[in-house]
């Protein structure tokens, strides 16, 4: 049952994050108010640091205290 629900928490998150951009991306094209696009950036950005955390709780501490490692292994790169 846990790994049901981080599931849904991250398909959450990412809808969140990605629902949050694409309004970004409609204000910016059908509107022409700075107040409208400015708080749809606040939210969007706030949407990624709540995807950033959640992610940080979900991955653990692990994937932050290697995260050199990860790093060079998605880019190719041998580790050190």
């Amino acid at each position: 049952m846990t790994g049901f629900i981080r599931k849904a928490v991250l398909v959450l998150a990412f809808a969140a994050f990605g629902a949050a951009w694409a309004g970004v991306i409609v204000t910016y094209f059908v509107t022409d108010s700075t107040t409208a696009f400015v708080i749809a950036v606040t939210i969007a950005a706030l949407a990624t640091e709540a995807l950033f955390w959640i992610l940080a709780i979900i991955g653990g501490w692990a994937v932050f205290a290697n995260r050199k490692k990860l790093w060079n292994r998605f880019f190719g790169q041998p580790s050190r």
